[in-house]
């Protein structure tokens, strides 16, 4: 591959996207190059640098359930063993269906948690406390059951971490990780410094209608920090990914664990069906298709930035993507475009586009559905159609194809017709419908049951 025309094509790309500063790095087949471009903050002239630091947002995610499969090795953690028992029972009462859940449930999102939780115990530090509050939640479904999107999930993970290294995540993660294996990592929240600025690059809003950009501090709360809040570059990115392939392309100083512990990671777990987000999961990493062949990677945003990586194992090949701001995950898509015209085809997940006419009238999927502090609310509108609300703000028109999935196209800020950009994909299931990989259940639907 052509290392001048990947520079043109990332410079085009961040120009398009008014994307202030990225990173791309490729490993394929014995060789890698890694390219920069932009700056760190557009008020400051400092160049984006192979040792520039970006947000990993959900990214971090792979790094935690690394970190787990060194306990596995161990023979400190068992995936399939319910985290009850490795918990001790005075922690969950033996009728918490939490109870039961497995390590391989919390880090493939099929531990039946919802996706995130505020209050008091979300803002402290105690991963302790933190799960406590999580035992006080309603879950959304019964481990093993079905496939939600879960931070909180990986905050359960890094409090057993906790439990079982008796040191807590920040010390864990260099301890184990890290430090042994020289990836050059950060927080973008150090609970041991808790009033340090975080060594990263600034995060950007970019507004799609006037292409004004602004800068904006990352941020994650304290106890999400091991499904969200680690830092690096797309560098670091890609060495960690050559850890999966065969021993000639390992770069680390040293090895995270046995080939045949990693692959736990990759292993499809058959509940993990995570329309919206990627075509399966694993213990941490998701399963992405290229034609014939399956990639892993994962998908990442924060505050203003965002990060994709992806590795083939078998092909030898592995890319990774930072960016400093908001519009970089459309970026993102049109680099797999280019890189599939360059020869090469990363996997990636295609959203689904629903088709033909429902089954039934819309108006039966009008009403309210809830995961977590997630709410959104399905009502007709002036049109004859649906709309769809979300808590956090976002609004759109919802199209509803004959297998009940759903398209949902953002409004425009004068409350017209829809705005041109990125459309949204989900479905409805019984008593609950399925958006952005999150599982949410209607208002007064059972919580399913394991069979």
């Amino acid at each position: 591959m052509d290392r001048g025309h990947v520079a043109d094509v990332l410079a085009k790309l961040a120009c398009r996207h008014r994307v202030p500063g990225a990173q791309l790095a490729i490993y394929r087949e014995g060789e890698r190059f890694e390219l920069c471009h932009g700056v760190e903050r557009v008020e400051s002239p400092e160049p984006v640098s192979p040792r520039s630091r970006f947000a990993f947002g959900s990214v971090s995610k792979v790094f935690t359930a690394a970190l787990a499969m060194q306990l596995v090795e161990e023979g400190e953690l068992d995936l399939d063993r319910p985290i009850g028992e490795h918990l001790g029972a005075r922690r969950i009462a033996p009728h918490h269906p939490l109870a039961a859940a497995t390590a391989r449930q919390l880090l493939s999102h099929t531990a039946g948690l919802v996706s995130d939780h505020a209050g008091e115990p979300l803002r402290g530090t105690s991963l302790r406390r933190h799960f406590d509050s999580v035992l006080r939640q309603e879950p959304v479904g019964a481990p093993g059951t079905a496939f939600s999107y879960s931070n909180t999930g990986y905050a359960v993970a890094a409090h057993l971490v906790e439990v079982l290294t008796g040191l807590d995540w920040w010390e864990a993660l260099e301890g184990y990780l890290a430090a042994p294996t020289g990836l050059r990592l950060a927080f973008v929240y150090d609970a041991r410094r808790p009033g340090a600025r975080p060594a990263t690059v600034s995060g950007h809003t970019v507004e799609a209608r006037t292409g004004r950009v602004a800068p904006v501090d990352f941020h994650v709360e304290p106890t999400l920090a091991a499904a969200g809040g680690l830092a690096g570059g797309a560098g670091d990115l890609v060495d960690f990914a050559r850890a999966f392939m065969t021993e000639d392309d390992a770069a680390l100083a040293a090895d995270i664990a046995a080939p045949e512990v990693l692959a736990e990671m990759a292993r499809a777990v058959p509940a993990a069906v995570p329309f919206g987000l990627a075509d399966g999961w694993g213990a941490g990493w998701g399963r992405y298709r290229a034609g014939d062949t399956v990639w892993l990677g994962h998908d990442g945003t924060l505050d203003g930035g965002t990060c994709n990586v992806r590795v083939h194992p078998a092909g030898r090949t592995a890319v990774a993507l930072t960016t400093n701001a908001t519009s970089g995950l459309a970026m993102w898509e049109d680099l797999v475009v280019e890189l599939h015209n360059a020869g090469l085809r990363v996997g990636h997940y295609h959203q689904p586009v629903p088709s033909g006419r429902p089954p039934c009238a819309v108006e039966r999927f009008a009403g309210a559905y809830a995961n977590g502090d997630i709410a959104v609310r399905v009502a007709p509108d002036a049109r004859g159609g649906l709309r769809f609300d979300v808590s956090n703000g976002f609004s759109g028109a919802l199209t509803v194809g004959a297998d009940l999935a759903f398209t949902v196209r953002p409004a425009a800020a004068d409350g017209g017709d829809a705005a041109p950009g990125t459309a949204f994909t989900g479905r409805f299931l019984p008593g609950a419908l399925q958006y952005n990989g999150r599982t949410l259940r209607r208002a007064g639907a059972a919580v399913r049951r394991a069979a």
